[in-house]
């Protein structure tokens, strides 16, 4: 049986000399990124969580909206690459972005390579191979038609551009560009070299969701199906009376009355003596069935932690008890921060390739994690609780604290909010997103507070932070 532990697979940091260079492999095999990709691909479970990291990572696009409608290259725009960024962040916390340039030595098209079909050179350049990461191993730098690709930014001037084009061109009869490579060095062998996903060190959980899947498909297909036994004496299935019919055909007429959708629920046997009395045995699966469905919460739930994604984002029941609903809280704050990894990893990239722009316009407008939870949910999560969920990390979306020289209109405000509901809550945090956003005026604000949710004029004020020389129609 493989063995699927980091330790293993990533256990010797090997490199290869070929007509590609020289340069490292990615894990022990050279295939480890291809390995935990199709493990991730065969979990229902984890492809509901990457799932979820993509649509969470995209979140409602980046400040600068006008932006993701210009093209990124012939074929796609900036939104359609992001979005392929997005992907490919779900799965491996790393960006490989190739870059062509115009004849004027100016970056002109901008192509996302898939991240696992990539290994740095010692020198560092790069290689790109479709076959790169053979899954049998140990084969990856055999294979032809390569392309070594120089770092981003190795060419400083247009002229070094153009004669760095010139030799693609002879060499590939294209130009391949430059590849901005972009990942969190971390600490062990190969993690400084490539990007290794947290969530492969479960990579056995992993394997044992989908292989969960498989046995509940056996069990299906090819398990016991019948759910009583019924025991009788030998039935004669060769003499026949006067219908053409023997003892047994009679005896499976009769059984099938029971056995079809709409079966008689009572089921009479008469016998001649006790002797040949037929006898009924029950069949008692139910504690298999349990035991799986156990099996497949428990493990499902160990794939969302390894992800980072809150179970009940991906349809397990959570909050249902005292202590539950806190423990969803710290779920969605560790969501925040596994959020905040990947954006600044975009943030990154476009800093990168676009050093002019202010690097607010290219900040991700975050999704309302709340409309994504049932109402029930909710519900049972205290005002608190529901503001705990966004103070990690600081999202500028969420209203300051009041100031402390309001602390006697803050005392008025905690009483008030202690008799509304989570869902009340929520309707409130929007409004007061909406006023820093400057979406509202302080008036309009004021009026949605006090008429809505029964807020008095000075408990409103105070829960947006506004003087009282300040309440002014704008």
């Amino acid at each position: 049986m493989p063995n699927f532990s980091l330790k293993a697979m990533l256990s010797s940091i090997r490199d290869t000399i070929s007509q590609d260079g020289r340069a490292w492999q990615w894990g022990t095999r050279d295939n480890f990124p291809n390995i935990i990709i199709d493990s991730a691909n065969d979990s229902g479970v984890a492809r509901e969580c990457i799932d979820k990291l993509e649509t969470f990572i995209a979140g409602e696009g980046i400040k600068d909206h006008d932006f993701f409608d210009t093209l990124a290259n012939p074929n796609q725009t900036w939104g359609e690459l992001d979005r392929s960024i997005n992907l490919s962040l779900a799965y491996i916390p790393g960006i490989a972005l190739r870059v062509l340039y115009n004849a004027g030595g100016v970056p002109a098209q901008f192509h996302l390579l898939p991240i696992q079909n990539v290994r740095r050179r010692h020198d560092g350049q790069f290689i790109y191979g479709i076959d790169l990461g053979d899954p049998a191993g140990f084969n990856s730098f055999a294979g032809r038609h390569r392309e070594i690709i120089p770092a981003f930014g190795s060419n400083k001037t247009p002229s070094d551009i153009r004669l760095m084009i010139a030799k693609q061109m002879a060499r590939y009869d294209r130009q391949v560009g430059e590849l901005l490579y972009i990942f969190t060095p971390g600490v062990g062998l190969n993690y400084e070299y490539y990007p290794v996903p947290k969530w492969a060190s479960g990579l056995n959980d992993i394997n044992a969701d989908a292989a969960l899947s498989l046995h509940e498909e056996s069990q299906v297909s090819n398990s016991f199906k019948a759910g009583v036994i019924i025991q009788t004496r030998p039935l004669d299935k060769v003499l026949k009376d006067d219908n053409g019919f023997t003892e047994y055909d009679y005896f499976e007429s009769e059984s099938k009355k029971f056995c079809s959708p709409d079966g008689s629920p009572i089921l009479h046997l008469e016998t001649l003596n006790g002797e040949s009395a037929a006898s009924v045995t029950p069949l008692n699966i139910q504690h298999q069935m349990d035991a799986t469905e156990k099996a497949t919460d428990r493990i499902g739930r160990k794939v969302c932690r390894l992800f980072g994604v809150p179970p009940i984002l991906c349809g397990f029941a959570t909050a249902g008890k005292l202590g539950e609903s806190q423990e969803l809280v710290n779920h969605m704050k560790l969501f925040s921060l596994t959020l905040k990894k990947k954006w600044e990893l975009k943030a990154r990239m476009y800093k990168t390739i676009f050093p002019e722009v202010p690097a607010e316009n290219f900040e991700t407008v975050p999704l309302d994690m709340f409309s994504f939870l049932p109402d029930k949910v909710v519900d049972k999560l205290t005002p608190f609780q529901l503001n705990d969920i966004f103070q990690l990390p600081k999202d500028p979306s969420i209203a300051e604290p009041i100031p402390a020289a309001q602390a006697v209109e803050q005392g008025a405000v905690n009483e008030h909010l202690k008799t509304l509901t989570g869902k009340q809550q929520q309707q409130i945090d929007r409004v007061v997103r909406k006023h820093d956003r400057g979406q509202l005026t302080e008036v309009q604000s004021v009026m949605q507070l006090t008429s809505g949710f029964g807020f008095t004029e000075e408990e409103a004020k105070a829960y947006l932070a506004i003087e009282d020389d300040e309440l002014i129609e704008e």
